[in-house]
């Protein structure tokens, strides 16, 4: 187990060069040169948020069209989630986030911010309609953490899954689809 020291920064400096990934102000934070390095809790502030699993039409197809998933934001500052991973129920089913399944051309989520990913086209990530698991990680399978996740049966045409209200774990069906939106 990793041995970490609490460092207390003043709010004014945690702007000041700091690129944010995602930390909160109450992590352990080390200082390595000029840079601040954060080292989150199990309590991450980034869910998933809404799924949209079978749309008219093809699945794959670029983006705005196709399957694509909603990420939240529920803290109080802004997190990058570029280089973070989606995963269907199969492990070797790998997604990574970055700019080019973003219609911002952003991958940081504002607090209380939404990120919609869309599958813009990878043949290897999916979204069953049946049943499907979908987990978020803050790196690879094998080096990252588990981030939140979400299973799911029976998904209907043009409808997404959601939790309402936005960034809790309560998540109902039958929903029109809200992408960047709040949860109706």
């Amino acid at each position: 187990m990793k041995s970490l020291r609490r460092l207390f920064v003043p709010t004014a400096m945690l702007f000041i060069g700091l690129s944010y990934s995602g930390a909160h102000l109450s992590d352990s934070v080390a200082v390595t040169g000029n840079a601040f390095i954060a080292e989150q809790s199990s309590n991450y502030d980034v869910v998933l948020n809404e799924v949209y699993a079978n749309p008219i039409g093809d699945e794959a197809a670029t983006m705005p069209g196709g399957e694509w998933l909603e990420l939240y934001n529920k803290g109080h500052w802004p997190i990058d989630v570029n280089g973070w991973y989606l995963y269907d129920a199969l492990d070797s089913h790998d997604f990574k986030i970055s700019t080019v399944n973003v219609l911002s051309g952003s991958t940081v989520i504002a607090p209380r911010g939404y990120l919609v990913i869309y599958r813009n086209g990878d043949a290897d990530f999916s979204l069953n309609n049946g049943s499907e698991t979908v987990r978020l990680y803050d790196d690879s399978l094998l080096v990252g953490n588990l981030i939140d996740s979400f299973s799911y049966m029976n998904t209907q045409e043009s409808k997404s899954w959601s939790t309402i209200p936005d960034g809790t774990d309560i998540w109902s069906d039958g929903h029109v689809p809200t992408p960047g939106g709040p949860n109706v």
